[in-house]
């Protein structure tokens, strides 16, 4: 068969596709980056603050990394996994994905952004998952690089909230309490003949803690509102490692939507979300009908077609040295795709009377200023 007959065959085998099964509207998905340079220029215009020659504040995309690689010695903060075989190969950095598979990161396009903003030792320092769309601070020198990393090393280990971490997540189901705040830890153990990152709902023990074999968070929560057995939630956390955040709200029956991996864990039991162990297969995934029909796109392509909805609305950093009246507020509004489904779900409504209730004077002067607008405090 010649390549052109191939191609002409691939084409009606894609349209005949397309035609029996609708595709995902582009509204419902974030932003693509072809290369640095067209990244830069985008968070360019997304700059939330600036204070010439210590910090820049810019809205990182859903999607993009910020490094998109692991790092020698686990980068900024050391290694958060015991894994002997990683160590042994640490001659440099370590690439755990092909180029293609990463994509453009903040780190490829910071040559870009130090002409555009003018700010020659701009540099990555802490930023936030690929998942995660938010605020992210970058420093313009050495010195607050070391600042911002101690202040992140000191809330990370926060036991009583409020956290450092604030977010709003679209989940599937909706946990048995309305609020409430949740400490255990998260672990990479043997389910079956595989591996997967599991949470306990208990306090870590020291050995496990030392020797990396657990990372230990702790999040305060409430449900702002459920719709179709769809939720939307407000969270603090003080930590986004070994996957804590979307394991602790599977863990209450609220997975993410979008969230591929522990989605899985909700099996439909008579039509009911019921939660599962780890590792169990054959059963069917909980899928709430009103997503198919409100998107029209079939059920069981919606488990491998959305983003994760989750998005980080503010980050607070208690002190930065020379701003201390409420140290410094990085905040974002969510991103055009998670405002598209919070109204296809009916749950917009939810989110603006969030959203105003958060932007309301705060009486104590003394408490941080929980920000959603996308203004940033210093």
């Amino acid at each position: 068969m010649n390549v052109l007959k191939r191609i002409q065959l691939r084409r009606f085998s894609n349209e005949k596709l397309q035609s029996v099964q609708p595709q995902l509207d582009e509204s419902f998905l974030p932003m693509n980056f072809s290369d640095p340079n067209q990244l830069a220029r985008y968070l360019k215009k997304k700059v939330l603050a600036h204070a010439p020659g210590r910090f820049v504040v810019i809205e990182k995309p859903y999607g993009i990394s910020c490094v998109g690689q692991l790092q020698e010695n686990g980068g900024v903060f050391g290694n958060s996994v015991r894994d002997e075989r990683k160590t042994e190969k640490w001659a440099g950095t370590i690439k755990a994905r092909t180029e293609e598979q990463i994509g453009v990161t903040i780190s490829d396009s910071l040559k870009f952004l130090r002409k555009l903003l003018r700010e020659p030792q701009l540099s990555f320092c802490t930023g936030l998952k690929r998942y995660l769309s938010g605020a992210i601070v970058m420093p313009c020198n050495e010195k607050d690089a070391n600042i911002l990393k101690d202040c992140i090393r000191r809330m990370s280990a926060d036991v009583e909230p409020p956290f450092m971490y604030n977010a709003l997540a679209i989940t599937v189901g909706r946990p048995e309490k309305t609020s409430g705040t949740i400490t255990g830890f998260s672990t990479f153990r043997n389910v079956g003949k595989h591996k997967e990152y599991i949470f306990e709902e208990r306090k870590v023990t020291k050995r496990a803690k030392s020797g990396k074999y657990a990372v230990e968070g702790h999040m305060s929560y409430r449900v702002l509102d459920t719709k179709n057995n769809i939720s939307l939630i407000d969270l603090s956390i003080n930590k986004f490692a070994r996957h804590l955040p979307r394991l602790m709200l599977s863990h209450m029956s609220a997975p993410i939507l979008g969230d591929t991996i522990y989605w899985r864990r909700l099996a439909n039991v008579d039509g009911v979300p019921e939660l599962i162990s780890a590792g169990n297969k054959g059963h069917q995934i909980y899928i709430p009908p009103i997503l198919s029909k409100k998107i029209g796109v079939p059920s069981r392509a919606l488990l491998t077609s959305l983003p994760m909805y989750f998005h980080v609305y503010n980050t607070v950093f208690e002190d930065v040295g020379g701003y201390e009246a409420h140290g410094l507020v990085a905040a974002a509004k969510p991103p055009r795709h998670f405002i598209k489904m919070l109204d296809t779900l009916d749950l917009l409504l939810a989110y603006q009377k969030f959203k105003n209730q958060s932007e309301k004077p705060v009486e104590d002067p003394s408490m941080p200023v929980a920000k959603t607008s996308g203004d940033v405090i210093f």
